[in-house]
């Protein structure tokens, strides 16, 4: 999904890795030998961000306009115009660069994962790619087209969705009249009942990359007008701390975020009739023919509640934090009622198809359907490890953050780690560490101090330690590297890539 708060603090660092951020490939050993063919053909859909969109240009050849580091500066001319707009969806985000420094994988690990478990794109593995912009709605309309031109004569097809795809295959399988072709649904990381992160975005935009896209002013203008953006805002319980309205105009003006206007709203009566159809749509059981399994982040750093306190000047945001998500999705808005449920702590809302024992479960899930994945593919435990006092116990998550998004050369900044443990105790100190590689240096140790100012002063059981750093004089990647010690496991590591820019 991301064109929540994840994009806006660790996407900008890849700029798109608020469309998602995903981690390395994984190898299975079973990819040693050529895999049978799979039983059915999979329809891969992917989220919102994850694919390119292009517009014809003078010479006729398709110009990229959001999929690549080049297509930054034509962000403000995706402004929606259903009048007249001339945007098409030109293929899947497998990678990008940012401004040229890094490759950050998007979808490659899980379309390579696929091809090695047997499935060939063209032939078994069909990718649907969709303008993101646009509502659930019209996308499964337009999967359902695609189902028919690809997939033709009727037979039976799985689909691996991946964030708001999730939402655009469940509306094909009950909106479409082809419930009856779908074999096998998995979601994976699907906002069912929307993320609070909509709203950090539009506070905040992508940092750095504001600059590229128009200003904050453009970036806001631009946004607003895409539906999709309104099919995420939140609706699960105790998301919305103020009752905020959002078909209200009235609401949306007393805002005061320069961007945001009457002018460049949707018609919001529409927007409240999608948000019914949508509910109704997440509430019924599919029918009986479609076997379904939901893949959820938990045990992330994610922003659970928001409320918005308007009075002169701008409107003050205030986000409330939980570990009770994927670090973009609460477990409240991704999971649903009596479905197959496969939880993973390992992996944030982005980079969830990229982590090994979920791709495990998709395969199984798809090979012997979600009944047996479940019961066959064990979930990751969490990670033991001791406190200051030599107690054993069990951690519960762990997120870095730095103070920006992305840096200038030769700067200062400063890295985050935040803990959360199953007791309020404080962790061993010895069990963590931290590193910074700079670009094109070696790793050096970081010196963290406890920074409880840094905690989420609501929850006791989490804890914070921050450390400086500099960022140096190379432009590049920065890697914020995090180890946490474990106690009868192998160390539990993570690593955050930052961009450092030249003035």
């Amino acid at each position: 999904m991301s064109i929540l708060r994840n994009l806006t603090d660790s996407a900008v660092a890849t700029v798109l890795a608020s469309i998602l951020w995903l981690g390395a490939q994984a190898v299975h050993p079973a990819q040693a030998q050529q895999p049978p063919a799979p039983e059915r053909p999979l329809v891969f859909v992917p989220g919102l961000l994850g694919s390119s969109l292009c517009r014809d240009g003078a010479d006729g050849e398709p110009t990229v306009v959001w999929g690549s580091v080049e297509a930054l500066g034509h962000f403000p001319s995706l402004a929606l115009d259903p009048e007249a707009d001339d945007v098409a969806p030109c293929g899947l985000i497998r990678e990008i660069s940012f401004l040229g420094i890094f490759s950050q994988t998007i979808y490659a690990p899980i379309v390579d994962r696929l091809e090695a478990a047997g499935y060939r794109e063209g032939d078994t593995l069909f990718i649907f790619d969709y303008d993101w912009r646009l509502s659930v709605f019209e996308n499964a309309r337009l999967l359902a087209e695609f189902a028919e031109k690809e997939l033709p004569g009727g037979g039976r097809f799985d689909v691996l969705a991946h964030s708001m795809g999730g939402l655009i295959a469940r509306t094909y399988a009950v909106e479409e009249g082809d419930a009856d072709r779908i074999a096998r649904l998995i979601s994976a990381g699907t906002p069912w009942r929307g993320s609070v992160q909509v709203f950090a975005l539009l506070r905040d935009g992508w940092g750095l990359a504001n600059s590229f896209m128009g200003g904050l002013d453009g970036f806001r203008r631009t946004v607003i007008s895409f539906p999709s953006t309104f099919e995420m805002i939140p609706q699960y319980e105790g998301c919305c701390g103020d009752g905020f309205d959002v078909t209200s105009a009235g609401a949306w003006a007393s805002l005061n975020w320069s961007g945001i206007d009457a002018n460049v709203l949707p018609d919001l009566a529409k927007v409240a009739a999608q948000q019914a159809r949508l509910r109704s749509i997440i509430a019924r059981v599919l029918p009986a023919p479609i076997e379904e399994a939901l893949v959820i982040g938990v045990d992330q750093r994610t922003p659970e509640q928001y409320a918005l306190q308007a009075g002169e000047g701008e409107a003050r945001l205030e986000v409330r934090i939980s570990w009770e998500g994927d670090g973009t999705v609460m477990r409240d808005s991704a999971r649903l009622p009596q479905r197959v449920t496969y939880p993973t702590s390992f992996a944030t809302h982005d980079a969830i198809l990229s982590d090994e024992a979920v791709q495990h479960f998709v395969l199984a899930a798809l090979a012997d359907g979600p009944e047996t994945a479940i019961a066959t593919v064990p979930v990751r435990e969490r990670t033991d490890v001791f406190t200051a006092l030599g107690a054993l116990v069990e951690l519960v998550g762990v997120a870095i953050e730095t103070d920006q998004p992305a840096y200038r050369t030769g700067t200062t900044g400063k890295a985050t780690v935040h803990l959360r443990l199953d007791v309020d105790e404080p962790v061993d100190r010895d069990a963590i560490s931290m590193s910074i590689a700079r670009p094109g240096e070696p790793a050096l140790p970081v010196p963290l101090t406890m920074d409880p100012q840094a905690s989420d002063p609501a929850n006791p059981f989490e804890q914070s330690f921050s450390g400086p750093f500099e960022t140096g004089p190379a432009a590049g990647e920065l890697a914020v590297t995090v180890t946490l010690e474990a106690a009868a496991s192998e160390p539990r590591i993570l690593t955050r890539m930052v961009p450092v820019l030249a003035p």
